[in-house]
């Protein structure tokens, strides 16, 4: 079972929802704007937030950019339900950090499998990762080498999960690019991902020459090598 607010300040759309949510397993709450959210947080933090954009007072775009910028929800995947359709009003939402989007009116029973997949994908992404000596936890974004703490910086973090999650996967420049960066170019001429791994190494005391944990694949890219068997 998992807490669900709903931000809706139609009681029809609403009490549907809710009604949906708690044939589904879950703890639905409704709250009808930002300020009665906002008191709710003194008292809780759900799993999960369905979105409605047009609320009174602050819209929810403004909403989800606050959402995501406090330290404690922040990981707290949201689903916005709209009826504003447009695809500029569906980018912007997920630039945002919105986990989904899905347009009013929506079926009952997709709302129920988007919402399942949403807090299935979270479980996923903040359980920790282990391979070797190292341990990741992305929840409070913590890594231990053979037990000691290593600080990493925020690109660094997510460039070492990625390739922790892909065991043996041998991961090309280009390719780590567009999923930890964002870039959409296909050429690094400033070397960044190089960078990056050569500071991993040095934070981690993995050396190129004798890697335990990212090993160089030549003219290609790189794979984490921890936890494999000699």
């Amino acid at each position: 079972m998992a807490r669900i607010w709903i931000v809706e300040d139609d009681p029809r759309i609403g009490l549907l929802i809710q009604t949906a949510m708690s044939k589904a397993g879950h703890q639905p709450r409704r709250l009808e704007d930002a300020e009665e959210m906002e008191r709710a947080l003194e008292e809780e933090t759900p799993d999960l937030m369905l979105l409605d954009l047009m609320l009174r007072r602050k819209d929810g775009f403004a909403v989800l950019r606050e959402w995501k910028e406090r330290k404690s929800t922040r990981n707290i995947p949201v689903i916005i339900l709209s009826a504003r359709s447009s695809e500029p009003d569906k980018v912007r939402g997920l630039e945002l950090g919105a986990e989904d989007y899905m347009t009013k009116p929506f079926g009952v029973r997709e709302l129920q499998a988007r919402v399942n997949t949403a807090l299935r994908r979270t479980v996923f992404q903040n359980a920790p990762v282990s391979a070797g000596p190292l341990v990741l936890n992305p929840d409070s974004r913590t890594v231990l080498m053979g037990g000691e703490r290593v600080q990493l910086t925020y690109r660094e973090f997510e460039l070492l999960l990625y390739l922790v999650r892909r065991p043996g996967q041998t991961v090309s420049r280009e390719q780590l690019l567009r999923e930890v960066w964002g870039s959409q170019y296909e050429q690094d001429p400033t070397r960044t991902v190089d960078y990056h791994i050569k500071m991993l190494r040095m934070k981690l005391g993995d050396p190129a020459a004798q890697p335990r944990i990212l090993q160089t694949v030549r003219g290609v890219g790189y794979r984490c090598v921890a936890g494999e068997q000699p």
